[in-house]
């Protein structure tokens, strides 16, 4: 079976957002050292990062690229913020709640292109962003549960995903947007 373009700079570096997010989320429980974990969030933000210019670049879409750069920019400040040592993240929380408002869109945009898998997909990535500016940006800790269980969520919700994405379960062929 060959995989399509919409296939591929979804599902490849989806799979790896996933994995990422269960080391981060992890680590955020105290289950794992922050600086460890930096590298994987640096390799996810490099792949994240050859998406969106792939997309951009060779397939001409500025918007998926636009899409790809936001988990491509989240992981490579998370990376270096943990490689580094920095304890104050209300900079990145911050940036996170401009990615949560760019969700909307983008989920709208796919429930109207008739993939509601990616627009699901979208709602979560939008509310654990919003967490993250609630618990970095504002420091309400006292919502720390709130976020991983919605974080929680949204990763397990997108694993399965880029699995589907990369086995063939959702089609793209009827997708608009995708060659």
């Amino acid at each position: 079976m060959a995989l399509g373009p919409g296939e591929l700079t979804l599902g490849l570096p989806a799979l790896y957002i996933a994995g990422v997010l269960v080391v981060n989320l992890l680590v955020m429980m105290g289950k794992g050292d922050p600086k460890d974990a930096a590298i994987f969030n640096f390799l996810v933000g490099f792949l994240a990062t050859m998406t969106g210019l792939y997309d951009w670049f060779i397939l001409g879409y500025p918007l998926f690229a636009a899409q790809a750069l936001l988990f491509a920019f989240t992981y490579w400040w998370l990376g270096w913020n943990w490689y580094t040592g920095r304890t104050d993240a209300r900079a990145f929380g911050w940036y996170c709640l401009f990615v949560a408002i760019n969700t909307i869109p983008f989920g709208y945009y796919t429930f109207v292109g008739n993939m509601p898998i990616l627009g699901f997909n979208w709602i979560w990535w939008g509310l654990a962003w919003f967490m993250f500016w609630v618990i970095l940006g504002i420091g309400k800790a006292k919502y720390f549960k709130v976020m991983l269980a919605v974080t929680w969520i949204a990763t397990l919700l997108l694993w399965v995903s880029a699995l589907g994405w990369l086995i063939g379960w959702f089609d793209f062929t009827k997708f608009f947007g995708f060659p």
